[in-house]
């Protein structure tokens, strides 16, 4: 025992110093995550569009059913994860590079002593972001083992989040929703994390038809609770709200989302297009931002 603290501690101490010494974080712009939110806005705001023209008699039941498949098919693919941050610029110092070289080190020798090496077939970090594609030629094989996995190990909420994806690619949309469900119980971290809120809502969400009423809507509350300006959550409010029929709300959603996108950007453009809409079908006008 006295032998595992020590070298727990070392190892604490390593970690610490390559977090001091080591290359800052930044947030990545908003344009590169910009263009898909845009785009799923619009999407979902056609989707309740046609519910809408099906209710006014405009278009038969044969034409909606084409239409909201083409659109849900279109919105599965713009709705995928959105990224978080990005490493920064790195600063080199010599510092780093010798915590680089002793940090893995000094893990594989601890876990050899003290923990389990024949869990190493457990998938690792890439198998487990190929489980999640489903053209990938070893996709259905990693998704059985990463299935394994959680039943084994039930407490690991990063793979409940990729078997989730993985579901969500596959168009299975139920399953998708009972394991962002158990990620959210498993880890105090994951239920701090907005995106996958909403990555839940988007998966409860298609089950239904690719509707954010009921307990998407709430999910998106949450999101927005955690992080009221995260794009994704704003994204999704106001197309629950446009679809809704609370035009207003929908409107003044996306105006948050608005001011993130660059002045110049054709998306800023698209969900400018977009929120004109909703104020025209709302009967009013917001200030413009």
């Amino acid at each position: 025992m006295t032998a595992f603290v020590v070298a727990a501690v070392a190892l604490t101490l390593l970690a610490i110093g390559a977090v001091v010494f080591g290359p800052r974080r930044s947030r990545e712009p908003a344009s590169d995550v910009s263009q898909a939110r845009t785009s799923v806005a619009i999407v979902r705001q056609q989707l309740a569009e046609i519910e809408d023209d099906r209710a006014r008699g405009l278009i038969d039941e044969a034409e909606f059913a084409r239409l909201r498949d083409d659109l849900q098919r279109r919105l599965l693919a713009e709705a995928g994860p959105a990224a978080g941050e990005v490493s920064g610029t790195a600063r080199p110092r010599r510092a780093l590079l010798i915590y680089g070289a002793a940090l893995p080190v000094a893990a594989v020798l601890l876990y050899w002593q003290f923990g389990h090496p024949q869990l190493i077939d457990v998938p690792a970090a890439e198998p487990l972001r190929a489980a999640a594609d489903p053209a990938h030629p070893d996709g259905e094989p990693l998704l059985l083992q990463l299935e394994a996995h959680v039943a084994s190990a039930p407490s690991d909420a990063r793979a409940w989040v990729v078997l989730a994806r993985a579901r969500m690619q596959r168009d299975q949309f139920e399953p998708a929703a009972l394991a962002y469900r158990r990620a959210l119980d498993a880890s105090a971290k994951v239920a701090r994390d907005p995106l996958i809120w909403c990555e839940y809502a988007d998966a409860l969400g298609m089950a239904q038809g690719g509707r954010l009423a009921g307990k998407p809507r709430e999910l998106i509350d949450r999101a927005l609770a955690l992080d009221g300006a995260h794009p994704r959550a704003l994204e999704m409010a106001g197309s629950a709200a446009y679809e809704a029929g609370d035009f207003r709300g929908a409107a003044r959603y996306w105006q948050q989302l608005l001011v993130q996108l660059p002045a110049d950007s054709s998306e800023r453009a698209q969900l400018a297009a977009a929120i004109a809409r909703a104020e025209q079908r709302a009967g009013f006008s917001l200030p413009a931002s």
